[in-house]
């Protein structure tokens, strides 16, 4: 009779054990409803680890919310848990590891996970732009590709985006053609572009244009500028792009006619993007060999704005092209070792030539250089892989005229943004 007795309490404990656990959950939830975040948390991380109630969907469903509360405490100075907002730091991670857990447990798809996992992207995404914006490319494409994940299961396509786009930039920061294509290939494809997106497609456009262009996939160069003329018609830079692709396909007339297209589209859309058009239109012709009606689009396009990067840019780049083009000739006669004197005046010629080249460059270079360090810090992150570009440039300036101490500020430069792609 005594072990039936005793075998009766044990049961009769277990019971109590397992209904205080479920007691637990209810009471995490109870205490969510009154404001003591604080309470909840404490009683939904013991049901979480408890055997009874460890392999519950409600209890991870739950966990999840607690959680996303603590973050709402932590980055919503309206929020009503705010007196909370320390209560956890890494509720981000927690909430996201008990929403897998619930989606993992709920074969029955009863519980909604929408809000958690939008909440938590959200903080995912938040946190990787200042990390982008420091030069951190690393840390923001581990959290953007966190955040493209939680935006795919709550749903949230226009964010998952958004984080697509920054962790596509934080790729091609880090020179991982791979990881370009991984995130921008999708935002290529898409038939459609929300208005609130489309000031961001350029720039995935002309990245996949020239990384297909470096592959030489000539295919994928023609469909990714025909696919920005068809989503984005309105846009005179789509057709520049496609320009570019005949241009590089051999079709200079092409090239040049949809060039011209872009520009006499451009002038009802307001001064400032006339002038980008005309830089644009300049490079085609440039690269058509016609440089003196390029140089005269750049001039036109200062003209029109002063204050920019693009005409800058653009001339010091074709001042470099003219110099690189001298310079090859230079090592072309140095590899025929033909050294007579009759040569060694042509080359001294093409030599103080070159250099004249440089020397008109550096000033276009500094304009250029200027633009961008006046620019907001959001706007300098963006334009860094520019930024780069044209420190380069200007150093090569510096260095073969001879111009040491110049240098040595840009050379500094130069590894400063470069330590931050590779940290």
């Amino acid at each position: 009779m005594m072990k039936k007795i005793a075998l009766f309490s044990a049961l009769l404990a277990l019971g109590f054990a397992v209904n205080a656990q479920s007691l637990q959950v209810q009471s995490a939830m109870s205490d969510l409803k009154r404001g003591y975040l604080n309470k909840a948390k404490t009683a939904i991380d013991k049901a979480c680890e408890h055997e009874s109630t460890k392999d519950d969907a409600k209890t991870w469903y739950y966990a999840g919310l607690i959680y996303s509360m603590i973050g709402d405490a932590a980055t919503d100075p309206n929020s009503k848990y705010k007196k909370y907002k320390d209560l956890d730091p890494e509720w981000s991670n927690k909430a996201y590891n008990a929403a897998l857990r619930c989606k993992e447990l709920d074969k029955a798809g009863d519980y909604d996970l929408k809000y958690i996992f939008s909440k938590i992207g959200a903080d995912y995404y938040d946190k990787s732009i200042p990390l982008f914006n420091n030069g951190d490319y690393k840390g923001a494409l581990d959290l953007s590709d966190k955040a493209i994940k939680i935006f795919n299961n709550s749903g949230d396509a226009d964010l998952a985006n958004e984080s697509m786009y920054i962790a596509g930039y934080c790729c091609q920061m880090l020179k991982d053609n791979d990881g370009v294509k991984k995130y921008y290939g999708p935002l290529v494809r898409k038939p459609k572009v929300k208005d609130s997106f489309k000031s961001k497609m350029p720039h995935v456009y002309q990245v996949m244009y020239s990384l297909y262009k470096e592959l030489g996939d000539t295919a994928n160069v023609i469909k990714t500028a025909e696919r920005y003329t068809k989503v984005m018609p309105e846009d005179p830079s789509a057709n520049v792009l496609l320009a570019q692709a005949y241009i590089w396909t051999g079709n200079n007339t092409k090239a040049i006619e949809l060039a011209n297209k872009s520009l006499e589209e451009s002038k009802s859309l307001g001064n400032a993007t006339h002038a980008k058009m005309l830089c644009a239109a300049a490079g085609i012709y440039e690269q058509a060999g016609d440089i003196q009606t390029a140089e005269a689009k750049y001039i036109e396009s200062s003209t029109l704005v002063p204050n920019q990067f693009e005409a800058n840019y653009g001339m010091g780049s074709m001042m470099v092209n003219r110099a690189s083009d001298k310079n090859t000739v230079i090592n072309k006669m140095i590899e025929a070792g033909d050294f007579s004197e009759e040569n060694e005046a042509i080359m001294n010629k093409l030599t103080e030539e070159r250099n004249e080249y440089l020397r008109k460059t550096i000033p276009y270079l500094v304009s250029a250089i200027a633009y961008i360090d006046a620019q907001d810090e959001t706007t300098q992150a963006q334009m860094r892989p520019n930024l780069h570009s044209c420190l380069r440039a200007l150093n090569s300036c510096y260095v073969t005229l001879e111009m040491y101490n110049e240098s040595k500020p840009i050379q500094a430069r130069i590894q400063s943004i470069e330590a931050g792609a590779n940290n």
